[in-house]
């Protein structure tokens, strides 16, 4: 009698304990957006996976890759399984809102050997069976937040999908656009090839009545051969990016290839979107915070866990010599059974533990958060840089063309030499060049905005 104060404020420190992990605490800040009513099933979610953009650009030849990557493409064959499986993870965690029932049947043989038996062996009937029906009551919502955090893992892959759509779509335009750049690259070193080899010729001709020195020979030589040279290297990357276009189709060899270049390419103009459209609208965002808010559900269940718990349950249990045949013994019970957990160091761990893990994606939501803001201000701001390049690289095509036709022209007429027309030759070309890589330059950097805004 004396240990029962003992055992008493035993039993109570342990459930002070307790207590101390029940105490419930706000969402945190991070993933809440002023202004934005989002819910759980988005009316627009399904909507949004039908993007379109890239036809802005105006390639037909474009649209039709792109509907292949997302048929086909491998990366989202696996997230559209992970759907799949969050989507399964959801409908198994709902299910513990419904009762359980079992039956089963067995064949054993033993004995038995006790008291009411005088402790001699009794053989045992060979047919065991038993039935049972349990039904756990959501008392404090256990249940309904581990329901909850499964349905928010569901929407997070949904907007992996959605992300790894986005992903391959912008992938698939940056290859096909350095195809069409290579192509008109190449078209205009070939066309530069073709003219330094008449002019090859033609000095080997006046080299030999002595119009032209060897020194001056070998340098035309040495240009033709450097421009070959950049010929093939122009081949082999242009095979490369045939070769990853192949790749995000989702094909084993490597796609025809692609003919025409940049300059019939629409360059859209500069899409305009606000803070909170881009919040509601970038999956990566929109995974990270439903992320957040299936952690924090996940933490209320394990913290609901350390609550009492009440089950309805009902059971039998019988043995017969036969299984077609009645009980010889049987046991049926019902009632309701109640679990308190007074100390329980493993739902006091979990309970940290899930705490940690919210916190965590609060954090890594604030980082998605501060980054794609960075990306859209450095893709603004060099979409609008590249535009004004692409200005004034134009400009300085049209001024290099026009000197070299009067260099063409001065040279017919014998005032200058050949080698200033060479000079005033390979100036355009470089000029060109130029002009095509920013024109490359500023769609990448439109894709780059158009991922960073979340597709439009």
């Amino acid at each position: 009698m004396k240990s029962t104060p003992f055992l008493s404020v035993t039993a109570l420190g342990f459930v002070l304990i307790g207590c101390a992990e029940l105490t419930p605490r706000n969402q945190p800040r991070e993933v809440f957006q002023k202004g934005e009513g989002w819910t759980h099933a988005p009316a627009w979610a399904t909507a949004s996976l039908q993007q379109n953009w890239w036809a802005s650009f105006g390639d037909a030849r474009l649209n039709a890759r792109i509907s292949t990557a997302l048929a086909h493409n491998p990366t989202l064959r696996i997230l559209g399984t992970r759907l799949e499986r969050a989507r399964a993870q959801s409908q198994q965690a709902s299910s513990a809102h419904w009762p359980s029932i079992k039956v089963g049947t067995g064949l054993l043989y033993g004995n038995e050997q006790s008291r009411m038996t005088r402790f001699q062996p009794t053989d045992l009937e060979p047919w065991a069976s038993s039935g049972s029906v349990s039904w756990e009551l959501d008392l404090f919502g256990r249940i309904r937040a581990t329901t909850r955090s499964a349905r928010e893992a569901e929407q997070a892959a949904f907007w992996d999908l959605h992300g790894g759509r986005l992903l391959v779509a912008t992938q698939v335009a940056e290859a096909h656009f350095r195809v069409l750049r290579l192509n008109e690259e190449r078209a205009l070193v070939s066309q530069s090839v073709s003219a330094n080899r008449k002019i090859v010729a033609s000095m080997r001709d006046r080299k030999v009545v002595g119009l032209v020195s060897a020194t001056t020979l070998r340098r035309q030589e040495a240009e033709h051969e450097r421009l070959a040279r950049t010929l093939l290297d122009l081949d082999r990357l242009r095979g490369l990016a045939n070769l990853q276009l192949s790749t995000l189709l989702g094909r084993s060899t490597p796609s025809a290839p692609s003919t025409g270049g940049l300059s019939s390419t629409l360059t859209p103009s500069l899409p305009n979107r606000t803070t909170s459209a881009v919040l509601a609208k970038r999956p990566d965002l929109l995974a990270a915070e439903a992320r957040v808010r299936s952690a924090f559900q996940l933490e209320e269940s394990t913290r609901l866990h350390l609550l009492p718990s009440l089950s309805l349950g009902a059971g039998v249990s019988g043995e017969s010599i036969a299984l077609t045949s009645g009980f010889r013994d049987w046991i049926a019970s019902v009632g309701p059974r109640l679990e308190v957990p007074i100390y329980d160091r493993k739902r006091l761990a979990a309970v940290k533990a899930q705490r940690a893990m919210t916190d965590e994606a609060a954090a890594l939501y604030r980082r998605t958060a501060l980054q794609a803001f960075q990306e859209i201000e450095s893709a603004f701001l060099n979409a609008a840089n590249r535009r004004r390049q692409l200005t004034a690289a134009q400009r300085e095509v049209s001024a290099l063309e026009e000197a070299r036709l009067n260099t063409l022209d001065t040279f017919e007429q014998g005032i200058v030499s050949q080698i200033e027309l060479l000079e005033s030759e390979r100036r355009t070309l470089e000029g060109q060049r130029q002009e095509l890589a920013v024109r490359h330059a500023l769609l990448r950097d439109h894709l780059a905005l158009i991922k960073a805004l979340g597709g439009s």
